[in-house]
């Protein structure tokens, strides 16, 4: 629960406010009723929503409360060792996904009865606290246990917003040194999904890796005749791949990385004798928070405010419950 908040004496109210409280006390109650001089939340104050999650790994749809997923989220998307402000800033953009998600009445098609699934590839990651225990141990799984659920009580209700609504809260691993807009990977653009600089996230263990393949096995997952001539056509501005030559096809950035498994749509590639070897920036679509950056932005002392409100160009952040 919250800490509640001291109860103003009479004299020191607003005379102009007092219609609409009237107004709301008799709508929504006391114990509902959210003021702060003469304004009133965006968000109007009610239980926290409950999540249907498909747990993937059981085969099973659970029931929890929206603050019990988001502890899950945080254990099984980002190393527990992090700093407290980056994993606050995750708790508030996987709240934000799910609460999204939750309002709009998405569901898994697989599982239409669900909002939300344990598998990545749907959304996020999510682990219960057994598997995480059993992960890092029991004495030192508890202390990062306690680090998790602090950061996600330090956050309760808060989620990212534009223009008063929730945001597509989308993050990834490691830029490689620059983010990258939504609609150079989705193709939908979205105000606050825009590119940014990222030199927090260069302590990364994947800010760079190397990826070797035979050209024999490049031209079989393409279904070209030849490999040989694979080069870049086209980058966007934030260096990633737009466009792949490679036999006597097109393909994207993306379809690449997704063929040949690589991290991500920042590469570049070189013949190297009877084998192609790629260089590649960053992990995952770059698209968001970047999880490393926001770890590089607390240790210099940046709050989780300041994270989320840097990777996500324009937002505010407020209570939704």
């Amino acid at each position: 629960m919250r800490t509640k908040r001291r109860r103003r004496k009479p004299k020191s109210q607003n005379p102009s406010c007092l219609p609409l409280l009237v107004l709301l006390l008799a709508l929504v109650g006391v114990p509902a009723l959210l003021v702060r001089s003469c304004t009133v939340s965006f968000f109007s104050p009610r239980e926290i929503p409950l999540v249907q999650l498909w747990d993937t790994k059981k085969g099973e749809l659970i029931s929890l409360t929206l603050e019990e997923y988001v502890q899950g989220v945080v254990a099984a998307e980002m190393p527990p060792s992090f700093h407290l402000e980056a994993l606050k800033a995750q708790a508030v953009a996987a709240r934000t996904y799910a609460y999204r998600r939750i309002v709009r009445g998405d569901r898994i098609p697989e599982h239409p009865e669900a909002h939300l699934s344990s598998d990545y590839r749907s959304g996020q990651a999510w682990m219960d606290w057994t598997e995480f225990l059993q992960v890092h141990g029991s004495a030192a799984g508890r202390v990062l246990q306690a680090k998790i659920k602090k950061a996600v009580k330090q956050t309760e209700g808060i989620i990212a917003v534009y223009d008063d609504e929730p945001i597509l809260a989308v993050y990834h691993s490691t830029s490689g040194g620059r983010t990258e807009n939504s609609e150079h990977y989705w193709n939908e653009a979205l105000p606050y999904l825009r590119a940014v600089e990222d030199p927090f996230s260069s302590g990364s263990p994947v800010h760079y890796s190397t990826a070797t393949i035979t050209l024999d096995k490049l031209a079989e997952v393409l279904g070209v005749d030849s490999a040989r001539n694979f080069k870049v056509l086209e980058r966007y501005p934030s260096g990633r791949v737009k466009t792949v030559e490679a036999g006597d096809k097109w393909f994207s950035g993306r379809e690449i990385r997704e063929r040949l498994s690589l991290r991500s749509t920042w590469f570049t590639a070189e013949i190297m004798g009877s084998e192609m070897v790629f260089s590649v920036w960053g992990y995952g679509h770059g698209v968001g928070m970047s999880q490393y950056g926001a770890q590089g932005m607390a240790l210099q002392g940046y709050t989780y405010e300041q994270i989320l409100q840097y990777y996500y160009q324009g937002i505010e952040l407020k209570e939704a419950y």
